[in-house]
């Protein structure tokens, strides 16, 4: 966009074309421009359409618009932001009356001045007992009234307030959620711009600079450098590396802030973060404290459970591993009864292995030892902690739901009911899937664990990567202060399955098809793993299309057992946004029967349909009860009006969401790899090719594979599955684990 094609004008409203949950199309006239110059029509009018509030047809609101060419309808203004015009006083009736005019209809207005001496009033102090004295007044009505004036009259006072950030309704919203009250969101913005990014979900360090240079932050300001570097080391520290070098920072900075940036301002910069930043002894790596914490509090924590004084007794064990065979009619492998062995002989052990090697088999041997003790079992996802409760019998929990979060009462620690101060009442602790923990969550986990209980951790290292920070699982399998015990034998039950022995091949780098091969093939003795390859990456879309169709008509179908991977999200004919929008035609169809709604998300539009599986793609913490990312559901109800939602999420019940959060939930019947790790589902169809070609690498498909119980059904262009398989996707990650374990277990003694 040339900076040209850019208007800050006062308009007035002449037709609203359409408006549905905050989105709109609208023809306005140019009253007065500020700045640029709009390419108005002979009337003097430009459309402009994009997030809004609720316009009134023919008041004045202040416009900032960028020009676009659409090559359906045309030339036209995408907004940054509009709001209210009207200025006035809090003695000025004529100007509250023509504000109240740009959210009212004029019958409405003449109502209320009809019933009202001061309607203003009884809006600006939320007294809805006297609003619906006006006709057509309910409770409802006078609650929806009450909350369009509130957003309203804070939107004109900021945008008026911080004119010259240029600020997009957007920022504003998500500005007034995290701080509820105008007055603190221009305090913040205009004191450091920069602190959106750190405080601020979807507020990035591009948007926070722009804001702050166009309100006049310098180029090499303090400010600036430092708010880099925060952002920069806080970026790594999510993506698992704790630290990095001196140099590595430097870099960055450069390679951001230009080369001309003095050196003295970022020794300044770095001075101001004094309280903010962690270094080494010899000052050869650098991050931000707060990782380097609750890295040392996870290594103190384990230290405790290890070290502490257990009165769990347990009899012969390989008695107990001679009577689970007998019960099941399988044998253990002896890897298998060492992890039995360590996790009865020590308090923390992590048990690991790829897929098939008997993790949570070894887990029944050890609870049958035990069966006299209290355990509990836990993951990060839902459908994870189900896993584990279908072979155990006994019911699973998400950490948060066993931490019981958001804590209810008084006494919480970080909004857990359970903590150091109020422990978990059991005696074993099991958490699967450790490798998708992040510090944070597993530290809030480890403190709630009362001394001389066990604590068992399970996982899968040939998995992608946890998204987050630190790397727990990696960390403690390598720090001789855990004990560990790796799985490596393909268990004899789980041999007879292509899922399991092709995802190890996979997973060791052995190609699973010949170079050029194209056709089908079904593998394994149990037949459960499909192979459609093509050398066109656009079979991959109908591909799946295709595969999905046949499904639907199996007599069992589940649509919540049936889930389509895919790599990316937005790029490409078989991402999720296209797959989703064209699966929601063929599964839940449009009907005048099922409400829906539309949601606008990075500029495209998704249809959320009463019947639709869905995703929440973020921890929100608002609704009763918490959902979290990756959660799958089924929307029950739709509520147009209000924008809102209710899901019925698995492993979770009936939650409501509305507002902004709905924002948040997506279409769920095709998502990411990276969505489904932690979950299982019956039938899986997995499309690749080369429109993701940067995520193609053997840990994305062993995850996509194994994400199976039953039926893995895998479309491929034969090269990116063959490039694929040759390439390893683990990256090297600085964290602080390993080294905290060690000076925690052996303290340097002080003289």
């Amino acid at each position: 966009m040339a900076l040209e094609d850019r208007i800050k004008v006062i308009c007035s409203v002449e037709t609203i074309r359409f408006y549905k949950n905050e989105f709109g199309i609208a023809v306005v006239s140019v009253d007065k421009v500020k700045e640029g110059k709009p390419k108005t029509d002979k009337y003097n009018q430009i459309i402009i359409k994009g997030t809004m509030p609720q316009l009134v047809e023919g008041n004045p609101y202040m416009l900032v618009a960028d020009y676009v060419e659409d090559p359906k309808w045309g030339g036209q203004y995408n907004i940054i932001s509009i709001y209210s015009a009207i200025t006035f006083s809090d003695e000025d009736k004529v100007g509250q009356k023509k504000f109240l005019s740009t959210l009212f209809t004029p019958l409405q207005i003449e109502n209320m001045y009809a019933a009202l001496d001061n309607p203003f009033e009884s809006l600006k102090n939320n007294r809805a007992e006297d609003l619906v004295q006006v006709r057509g007044c309910g409770l409802d009505t006078a609650a929806r009234w009450i909350d369009r004036f509130n957003r309203n009259i804070h939107l004109a006072k900021i945008f008026s307030e911080l004119e010259e950030f240029n600020l997009t309704n957007n920022m504003v919203q998500r500005l007034m959620e995290k701080y509820n009250s105008p007055d603190l969101v221009i305090e913040k913005v205009k004191n450091n711009p920069y602190v959106l990014c750190n405080e601020v979900k979807g507020i990035g360090w591009k948007t926070a600079d722009k804001i702050a240079l166009e309100g006049g932050m310098g180029e090499y300001s303090i400010e600036r450098i430092s708010a880099y570097m925060y952002k920069y080391l806080d970026d790594s520290g999510q993506n698992g590396c704790s630290w990095v070098t001196p140099d590595e920072l430097m870099g960055a900075i450069i390679e951001m802030l230009g080369e001309e940036v003095p050196d003295a301002n970022i020794t300044e910069a770095i001075h101001a973060m004094e309280e903010d930043l962690w270094w080494n002894d010899e000052k050869t790596q650098i991050g931000l404290r707060k990782y380097f914490n609750v890295e040392d509090k996870i290594a103190k924590e384990l230290i405790r459970i290890r070290d502490a004084k257990s009165e769990i007794t347990y009899g012969d064990w390989e008695d107990t591993i001679k009577h689970v065979e007998h019960k099941n009619g399988w044998q253990f492998t002896e890897e298998q009864k060492l992890g039995v062995k360590e996790a009865l002989e020590n308090n923390v052990v992590v048990i690991h292995g790829e897929a098939g090697t008997g993790k949570s088999s070894s887990v029944s041997a050890f609870l049958e030892a035990l069966k006299n003790y209290v355990y509990v079992q836990c993951a990060l996802s839902g459908r994870a902690s189900s896993r584990m409760a279908e072979i155990t019998g006994e019911e699973g929990y998400t950490i948060h739901r066993l931490l019981k979060y958001p804590c209810q009462g008084e006494g919480g620690k970080n909004g857990f009911t359970y903590h150091d101060e109020n422990p978990l009442d059991v005696d074993i602790v099991i958490v699967d899937e450790i490798s998708m923990v992040d510090a944070y969550l597993f530290y809030y986990l480890l403190r709630a664990i009362p001394s001389g209980a066990k604590l068992i951790c399970l996982g899968d290292m040939g998995q992608l990567e946890s998204i987050g920070c630190g790397n727990i699982a990696f960390d403690m399998i390598h720090s001789p202060e855990i004990p560990t015990v790796y799985l490596s034998q393909v268990h004899r039950q789980a041999a007879s399955s292509a899922i399991v022995t092709e995802a190890r091949r996979i997973r060791q780098g052995i190609q699973i098809v010949e170079k050029d091969w194209v056709g089908t093939d079904i593998r394994g003795e149990l037949k459960d793993l499909s192979l459609d390859c093509y050398s066109d990456k656009s079979n991959t879309f109908y591909k799946v299309m295709q595969k999905f169709s046949e499904a639907m008509n199996i007599e069992d179908f589940n649509i919540m057992e049936t889930q389509i991977l895919v790599p990316v999200k937005n790029n490409g004919d078989a991402c999720t946004y296209n797959i989703n929008n064209t699966i929601q035609d063929l599964y839940n169809p449009s009907d005048d029967s099922k409400p829906q709604i539309e949601v606008v998300s990075q500029g495209k539009v998704t249809i959320l349909r009463q019947g639709d599986k869905v995703i929440n793609t973020q921890n929100t913490y608002k609704t009763n009860p918490p959902i979290f990312n990756g959660n799958l559901g089924i929307i029950k109800d739709v509520f147009p009006e209000d924008k809102a939602l209710i899901i019925s999420f698995m492993g979770i019940g009936e939650v409501y969401v509305e507002g902004t959060l709905v924002n948040s939930i997506e279409l769920g019947y095709a998502i990411t790899v990276h969505k489904s790790q932690g979950s299982q589902f019956d039938h899986v169809i997995f499309g690749i090719d080369f429109g993701s070609y940067s995520l193609l690498t053997r840990e994305l498909l062993y995850t996509g594979i194994t994400r199976a119980k039953r039926m893995c059904d895998m479309v491929a262009q034969i090269g990116a599955l063959r490039m694929a398989i040759s390439k390893e996707g683990v990256s090297k990650k600085q964290t602080h684990l390993q080294q905290c374990l060690y000076d925690t277990a052996h303290p340097k003694l002080v003289f």
